[in-house]
Parts: structure tokens; sequence; C-alpha cells
């Protein structure tokens, strides 16, 4: 059997038969791939819609009014999530203020926390295969499509996957130290409810009960010791912060509490709060979600179907997956950022996977990536020399339909000298993908970040110009009288009123929540296809504008 799992591991033989044995890959090489797919794209845009504009806006609010317990929207309370993202953001926008913008400074907590997911699910994996499996794990998560985008910019739910992957590392000490074992869930599970809700404690409790329900080598004491030291390690993660809010405004916890936590999942809330889960939302989405985690994870169960029985780290594995999974299915809401925990227990499943293809199978996994994603950069190459030379973008409806075509792309010499040399060394690194023990991961992951790095670097201002609202809210600030009472909007979302706070310093008084407010100013946000009439006759409207390529969002200002 070891024969037909290893058929490229057989170094002995393959030695007497003059065929150089395969390698795993250096801790060095290993080190610089994680590093360039983490760090690019952290710095040098402007916050984002969706979720960087109102998650920025928040931080920036608890860095004016050194108010750390109440997060604050546009100068009213947001309870949508624990604050663990917000103060981390905020510390490092202010530690690098001197030397970064402060939205740049507040994106790099995103970096740390996805260095907290590497690291912890690279312990995990190494803690149950063995040495070299724990690089394995890192390297199945960066080929995940779903991670992709979200371990790269301001979100709340980095810090959730943070914490799952720290709870994991946990449960998998917990039968040999037991200590240390209930440390690691205790503050995974804090950091995960800190920085998402009651999400990771929910499925960190049904997983410490699972265990040994399902399995006899859960059962015992160190198991339990481990799970008692957790719960006292967890208590000031889950009480210290509530309870200051609750003492604080019991409404607010109310709201954090009771709507955006329960209300969310049984529904009672979603139609006010939003992320509405249709059925087939998660069947359908986790096959390109997981990929190719999934596929590594199922052949890696498949292989070892027999041992299921006894194997610690394929029952943690599996029960991890299902209950999160069960709980994403159950929920009354979904987006697909809810689901990165599953990647973290699939990285654990498919880690002894990932060097043990059939060698048929891995040199046909490895040019199929390296085609793929050479097509991809040659792409990102080729549009950015066109528009270079011609000072245009390319008349292509798949890019102009969600990027501006009139833009002008800038010259960047430090961007692209980053694309140039990264383009090379994954050139280069062609040479050394055959001698690979995990030559399918590795080529798949590092195809991904490099497409990604050249995304963040080569087309960064494009996109920067299509996904920002500075230039819609500065292209409106004259049009803003000087002498005004307050302004009121009418539709303006959450990420719309964080950047206006930001750029311009505005904050609307919504007459959703405040139908009776007399304001002399009117910003309404709506559809391009459906432009409103003025408030009343008294009312003229003297702008309107949206983002650059944007043509369903539109803003209209009405004076009186």
């Amino acid at each position: 059997m070891a024969k037909n799992l290893q058929p490229d591991r057989l170094s002995s033989s393959g030695l007497n038969q003059g065929i150089a044995p395969l390698l795993p890959i250096s801790l060095g090489w290993f080190l610089l791939l994680a590093t360039a797919y983490v760090l690019p794209g952290l710095i040098g845009h402007d916050p984002w819609k969706q979720d960087e504009t109102y998650v920025f806006d928040i931080l920036y609010q608890m860095l004016n009014r050194h108010d750390w317990i109440v997060p604050h929207l546009a100068g009213e309370p947001f309870m949508e999530k624990p604050p663990l993202y917000y103060w981390l953001g905020a510390a490092l926008a202010r530690g690098f203020s001197g030397w970064l913008p402060l939205y740049d400074g507040a994106r790099l907590a995103t970096g740390v926390f996805m260095a907290i997911t590497f690291l912890f699910a690279g312990l995990t994996a190494r803690h149950a295969w063995g040495t070299g499996h724990g690089r394995h794990a890192v390297l199945v998560l960066m080929s995940c499509f779903g991670l992709l985008y979200e371990s790269h910019i301001m979100i709340t739910d980095v810090p959730m996957l943070a914490g799952f992957s720290i709870a994991i590392y946990g449960f998998i000490l917990s039968r040999a130290r037991p200590l240390a074992a209930g440390i690691w869930i205790g503050v995974g599970v804090g950091v995960g409810f800190l920085g998402k809700g009651v999400l990771v404690p929910g499925a960190a409790g049904v997983i410490a009960l699972l265990l040994p329900l399902l399995f006899q080598n859960w059962r015992s004491k160190a198991y339990a010791r481990s799970l008692g030291v957790a719960f006292v390690v967890a208590l000031p993660w889950l009480l210290i912060w509530p309870i200051a809010l609750y003492l604080r405004d019991p409404h607010q916890f109310y709201v954090w509490f009771w709507l955006n936590n329960v209300g969310r999942y049984l529904g009672f809330s979603v139609a006010e709060l939003g992320a509405n889960n249709e059925p087939w939302f998660w069947p359908e989405t986790l096959l390109w979600f997981a990929f190719p985690a999934l596929l590594l994870a199922l052949a890696s169960v498949w292989q070892r179907r027999h041992e299921i029985r006894r194997s610690a780290p394929l029952q943690l594995g599996l029960v991890s997956f299902g209950v999160y999974l069960t709980v994403l299915l159950t929920s009354a809401s979904a987006r697909t950022s809810y689901g990165l925990p599953m990647l973290v227990a699939l990285a654990l499943l498919a880690a002894p996977q990932a060097a043990m293809l059939p060698a048929a199978l891995s040199r046909w996994l490895d040019w199929g990536a390296r085609l793929f994603f050479g097509a991809l950069a040659a792409l990102f190459w080729s549009v950015w020399g066109s528009m270079i030379a011609t000072g245009q973008a390319p008349h292509w409806t798949f890019l102009t339909r969600v990027l501006p075509a009139d833009f002008v792309m800038p010259f960047l010499p430090l961007a692209v000298g980053v694309a140039a040399v990264a383009t090379l060394v994954w050139l280069a690194a062609w040479y050394g993908l055959p001698r690979l023990q995990e030559r399918a991961i590795v080529s798949f992951a590092a195809g991904l970040t490099l497409c990604w790095l050249l995304f963040a670097t080569l087309w960064l201002p494009w996109l920067d110009n299509a996904k920002s609202y500075r230039s819609v809210f500065v292209a409106m600030q004259p049009y803003l009288p000087v002498q005004r009472n307050c302004v009121e909007s009418i539709g303006l979302g959450e990420s719309e009123r964080g950047m206006l706070d930001y750029f311009l310093g505005v904050q609307t008084l919504r007459r959703e929540i405040h139908p009776d407010i007399d304001c002399d100013v009117v910003l309404v946000e709506g559809s391009a296809g459906t432009p409103p009439g003025p408030p009343a006759p008294a009312w003229r409207q003297v702008w309107q504008g949206g983002r650059p390529g944007d043509n369903k969002e539109r803003f209209w200002l009405f004076v009186r």
C-alpha cells in the first residue's frame, strides 16, 4: 500500500536507478513563498467596499473618540462585531502613522492575523502528522481560492480564522500536554469571540463534546483537564468586554448579542441586517471556495479510512469540518467569509496527502497549475503593458464592466520592479518543481501567489480608482454648502457613510432613523437607472456622481 501511496518517494530505488530522490520544499523557500502571499495588497490603496470602508471608519472613530468599548460608524453605534480587529487595527494605524496612511497601517492587522493562522495551522499539522507536514498544511491553505481576497483586506472574519486555528492546535495537543492545550484552546476561543462573536466559541464547544462522544481515544482525564483549563482561560475573553458593554449601554448589548448573533443565526434579524442564506449557497460555494483543499482532504480521508477509529488527527479534522459546515448550513445568514475556519480543518486533513500523490497525477497537476496561472500572469502583464503604451484600457467587456475604461495607468517603478522580480523567480522555480515531493501543491500555491502579487502591484492603481470612494466625495465637496445646519441622508449604506466621514468629515443623519430631521442638505444613494426627484419642491439638485466604472450605484446631492 505504501508503494501505491508514495510512488515518487522511494529514494533508495531511485538512487539505484540513477534517479535523484525527491526532496521536500526547504524552509527558506517556504517562508519566502508565505511572505510573498501575505504582504502584497496590505498597503498602497484606500479602503475598499464592502467591508474595509466601514471597518476602517470604526477604528478611525476609536482613535478620535478614545472609546474602546462601543464601536461607532459615522457617529452612530455599530454593534455588528466585537472590537478585537478594531483595537489592533487602531493600534497599528497609530503606530505606523509616521510612515503609512492610517488605513494602510490598520490593514496590517490582517497580516498579523494571517501570520498567526499560518503558524498555528502549521503547528497543528506538524504535531498531527510529523515533521514537514506543517508546511504542507500552510501550502494547502495558500492554495485555496476562498482565502485569497479575505486574507488581504480589513475584515473581522480574519481574527475568527486565527482564533479557530489556535483552538484546533490546542485540541490536537490535548491528550499529550493538557495544560498547554487548554491554554491554546482558551486563547483561540477568546480570539475568535472578540473578533467575530459567538460562532467560534459555539463551534469549539460542540467539537469538544463530540470528540469523546464519538471516539474512544478522546475519553481521557488528560483531555478533560485540558477542557477545564480552556474554560478558565477563555472566561476573561468571553466576559470582560461584554460586561463592560452592558454596563455602558444595555441596549447596545442587546443589539450586539441578540440581533447580530442569535438573530443572524435563527433568522429573525436577517431581513433588517442582510446576508440571507440561500438554500444552495454553501453546496455551490464550497466547490470553488475550498478548492483544492477539499479534494486533497477527501483523498486523504479515503486513503486512511481504516485508521479513522484510532487516528486523532483524522477525527479532529472530520469533526471540526462537519461541525462548522453544519452550523453554516443551518444558519439563516451566509457570506463566503463565514466559512474561512473550515479551511483550517481541511488543511489538517489534506496535509499528509500533499506529498503523497501518484507521480503522474502530481506531474499533471503541476503543469496544469503552471499553464493556468501562467496564462493569468500573462493577462495581467499584457493588459498593464497595453494601458501603459496606449493610455487606455483594452475594450474588453469582462474588464470594463467592473473597471473604468478611461483610466490612465501610471508607471510606478517600484511596483513594476517587484512584479518583474516575482515573475522571474516564479519562472526560475520551474527548474526545481519536478524535484519536490509536494510539487503539485507548491506549484498551485506559487502560481496563485504570483497572480495576486501582480494584481496588487501592476493593477493596483486601476483597482483603487474603481473601488475607492475618494474621487466620489472629493468631487462632491465643492457643492456642499459651507453654511449648513446638518446633512441628512436617504439610502446611504454603511460603507458610504464611513468613507464620507473619513474623507470629508461629514456625518449624516439618516432619515431612516430620524424621520423628522430638518436639515438643509440631503444626500441620496440609489440606482443610476431610477434617479430620485427632489425631496420637496423647495429643494434643488446641485450634484450627482458615482465611482468610476460603476454604472449601478449613484449619489445625488440636494440643497434647500
